[in-house]
Order: structure tokens, then sequence, then C-alpha cells
């Protein structure tokens, strides 16, 4: 039965909608329809989502079905540290003092890395989540999600989770929503709610506070 590791889906929604703008905006900024600074402000962002969401991973799913099952995560692992490549690759061309004859390299990469990120969170959904919800007891697969939040720093939770909720559609604000009410105290939800309809306006927070009433 679905388990809480479910709600990897709202974060990889959220990444593939943040690379895929990332990629659109390098392009942009290639035909000189918007300025490199701000490709160079969105990529942190991006990368920065990218690389914590990974070390989530890496700190606590991935350990406990390597633990219980040897080799399973090991492709995984792979995909992360390619996405590692690509970005350090982007970084350095941003950076170069000769950064403005790089942008169709540098868009290129952008296509390439949403497009890797995209199909490795596909694989997770796909196989690795219905695995573990197979292999793991609830309290488990809890346990690894807990994990997994462990390695975000509060200024990233801070940012991070009204950034999520601004690329998911209404039904999944709903869902992601009513899936962190169950899994934080009332307090820190409570402050991650306000950041989040500060994030949206009160037009699309209205749905997502009845729902969580």
């Amino acid at each position: 039965m679905p388990g809480p590791l479910r709600s990897l889906v709202f974060v990889h929604t959220a990444l593939r909608n943040e690379l895929n703008d990332l990629a659109n905006l390098a392009h942009a900024v290639a035909r000189r329809e918007n300025d490199i600074e701000v490709l160079k402000e969105r990529f942190a962002w991006a990368t920065y989502a990218l690389h914590y969401h990974a070390a989530g991973e890496d700190a606590a799913l991935f350990p406990a079905v390597e633990a219980k099952h040897p080799g399973v995560a090991m492709t995984f692992d792979d995909d992360h540290q390619t996405d590692d490549a690509l970005v350090e690759e982007m970084k350095q061309l941003l950076e170069a003092d000769n950064a403005q004859d790089k942008l169709d390299e540098i868009a290129r990469l952008a296509d390439q890395l949403a497009d890797r990120a995209s199909l490795h969170m596909d694989k997770e959904e796909r196989l690795l989540v219905p695995f573990v919800e197979e292999h793991f007891s609830m309290e488990e697969q809890g346990a690894i999600l807990g994990g997994m939040m462990q390695a975000f720093p509060p200024e990233f939770m801070l940012k991070g989770v009204p950034w999520i909720f601004s690329h998911l559609d209404e039904t999944l604000r709903i869902s992601y929503a009513t899936a962190l009410k169950g899994a934080m105290p009332d307090e820190p939800f409570a402050m991650h709610m306000s950041n989040v309809e500060k994030q949206l306006g009160p037009n699309e927070w209205a749905p997502i506070a009845a729902a969580i009433a």
C-alpha cells in the first residue's frame, strides 16, 4: 500500500518544473532575451534545491535500501553523481570571464540536466518507491523519510516548503499540506503554512486552508 515515501512526488514535481524553467531561461539568455545575472541567480537556487534533495536520499534512503538489499540503490546513486558533474560544469561556465561566449553551451547543459534529473526521478517513482513499500514496514519508511528531512538545513526548509507549493497544482498542494500536517508538530507546521500563504496569496491559499482546518 502507498507509504510515506510517496511524498517524494511533491518534491520531484517542484524540481522538474524548476529545472525546466532554468533550461527555458538559459535559452532565453542565449537569445539575448534575458540577462545572465538572472540566470545565475536561478541556477543557484535550482541546484541548491537539487543538492539537498539528493543529499537527503544519499543520507537515508539509499543506505537503508542497500543495507537490506545490496546493489538495488547503486544505479540511483550513480545518477546523483552524473547530475553533480553537470551542475559543476554549468557552474564553471557561468563563473568564467567569457561566460557570455558560452551561452549556447550553458543552455545545452541546462537541457541535459533537466532531462537527466527528470528521468532519475521517474525511475525512483516507478521502481524504487514501490520496492521500498513492498520490502519495508510503514515504520521503517517513516524513519527513512525522517532521516531524509534531517539532511535539510533550516534555511532550506524555510524557503523550500513554499517553493514546493508554488510548483504544485491545487490537488497536489492539498495532498502535500495534509501530508505535512500528519508528519510535523503543530508549531513548525503552522510556521511553514504561514510562509506558504504569503507565497501563494489569499486566493490560491484558500483551498489549502479549508482542507487542513
